[in-house]
Parts: C-alpha cells; structure tokens; sequence
C-alpha cells in the first residue's frame, strides 16, 4: 500500500498552556539525551542520560485551532525494509506550495514526539507564522535509534531521508511541499543528524539548520555503541573534522551550560568558519529547554528559507 493510502488526516491531540513567540530570549540545550554506559576510561566524569524519557511522548486534550497533522508510512529500502511513519505539519489557513523543515528527533522518541506534549512544534510554527515568520511545513521521519548514519544492521536513516523521504515528499502533490531547498531541524540525537544531512546535502539544498543540543562527541575513545557501532564507524560518521562543509550554510546551535554535550559543542563550534550564531542559559537537557528555544529558531529557519 502507498504512503498516500495510509495517509490520515488527524487533529493534533495535544494540549499546552500559552506559549509566547515574541518573548522568549534564545537559550541554548544540550544537555543528557542519549542514556548508557560510558567508556570506563571517562569514569572521573559523571555519568549522563541522553535519552528522552518515555513521559515526553504522552498527549494531552485537543485544543480547538489545532493545526492539522498528516500522518502515513511507507516501506523503506534503507532502513533494511522496515514500515516507516512520518508526520506532516501546514501552518492553518496557508495555502499553496511550501518549503520544508525536516525534523529529526532524539534517540528513545519518534517522529510524533516534535508534535505531542513534549515540544508541540506545530503550535509554536503556526504562533510564529501569524507573528510575521514566512510560512514552512514540517516533517518528520521515524529514524528509530539509527544516529542518522550506516548501521551493522544495515539501516540508514539519513539514507532513508535523503533517498526515500524527500522524494516522497515531493511525489505526494497533496501534501503541497517543495524540497528543492529544505531546512533542517533535529534535538539531541537528532541534532547531530541534522548536521550530518546538512554536511551531505549541501548548501545548495539546505537553507538554514537549527539543533538543540546536537549530540556530538569528540573523543574516539569515548563515543557509546548506541551512536556508533565501532571506531571506524566513529571516523567515518564523526562531526569533528567536518565543519568546512557549513561554511555557506546559516547555522544556529542552542545548548544549555548544564548540558553533557555542552563541552563537545563549543569544540565542535570552534573549528567552524564563519562561526554560527550559537546561544546558551542556564539549562539542560530537557523538552523544557527545547520549548523555550523554539519560537527563535523557528523564525531563523523562516527567515532563510524566504531568503
């Protein structure tokens, strides 16, 4: 059966309290989302989680002006011939052909945690767009625990994004979207996935990236084997050495000072030329943070996306 077969139309079962898009000063998180053992021989450092816990997936009550939500699935080649869910977000009351951001989620999520009670991207997307943000779609892609790069199991969701994804987005004329020029957008395991599709991809597909507390690790003796399988994995699917691949891609980067990736981060950032716009507060890692920083990067990606 074809994702538009199985596609749905749902309204979004999610509620919030009020969310304020002109006001919330831009934090940075990243922070304790992938859980697991550490190398022993990191052991003088404390021990992080940089999983989502499992509450962040839990909906709430329907609010009445919910912007819509597209759900389907497809059977996917890259992801060693797996079903495949995605979730489609419009801002309400725009019509027509729009550009899109790819939201990648962090590990122990999926790709309906960018819409439940955790971060409630379509709420914070449709405030920005009737505050002035140039209107964008999203959509987001089951990856599993794949960290966005070829696996032993022979998955690859960044593959499976590139290849399968974003054709599919394009071949779908219902769902209105055009991905001749994307954004990027990804939290924690996502963040370095966004940042690794945007290094293939290109500044002549991507417009702007924005992660939130990108996992990213900067030692090859010390990376976990959720993130990668061994160290020629590490070497050959590691951040650190790509940065001349962002040179011409606008960049921002939010990150809390308590986060665990936060030391790696600013490593990372370093190597970078021009520099990216980057942001930190108090903060870790946490969908509290991850909402406070949303409305601004929403409207960076807006803002590139229109440029």
């Amino acid at each position: 059966m074809t994702a538009l077969d199985r596609r749905t139309v749902l309204r979004a079962a999610l509620g919030m309290s009020a969310l304020a898009v002109g006001g919330a000063p831009v934090l940075a998180a990243c922070a304790d989302d992938d859980r697991g053992r550490m190398d022993p021989r990191r052991a003088a450092q404390p021990q992080r989680e940089d999983e989502v816990s499992p509450e962040s997936t839990v909906p709430t009550s329907v609010a009445p002006n919910d912007p819509t939500l597209i759900t389907g699935s497809f059977r996917s080649v890259k992801m060693a011939g797996r079903d495949t869910r995605w979730v489609v977000a419009r801002p309400p009351g725009v019509t027509g052909l729009l550009p899109v951001v790819l939201v990648l989620h962090a590990l122990n999520t999926d790709e309906r945690t960018a819409f439940d009670s955790s971060l409630q991207m379509h709420r914070y997307l449709a405030q920005s767009v009737a505050a002035g943000t140039a209107p964008f779609a999203l959509a987001a892609p089951d990856t599993g625990r794949n960290y966005y790069h070829p696996r032993l199991d022979g998955a690859d969701s960044a593959a499976m994004i590139i290849d399968e994804f974003l054709p599919m987005l394009t071949s779908d004329t219902s769902l209105g979207l055009r991905t001749d020029r994307i954004g990027l957008y990804g939290w924690s395991m996502g963040g370095y996935g966004a940042l690794r599709i945007g290094a293939i991809l290109g500044p002549q597909r991507v417009a702007a990236i924005a992660a939130s507390s990108p996992a990213l690790w900067g030692d090859p003796r010390t990376f976990p084997p959720r993130a990668f399988d061994n160290p020629q994995d590490y070497q050959a699917n590691s951040m650190f050495g790509a940065q001349n691949a962002f040179a011409k891609i606008p960049l921002l980067i939010d990150i809390g000072a308590s986060d665990q990736f936060y030391l790696y981060t600013r490593q990372w950032m370093a190597g970078l030329h021009p520099p990216a716009a980057f942001t930190t507060a108090p903060g870790g890692h946490n969908n509290r943070f991850w909402r406070s920083v949303l409305p601004d990067q929403l409207a960076f990606l807006g803002r590139n996306l229109a440029a």
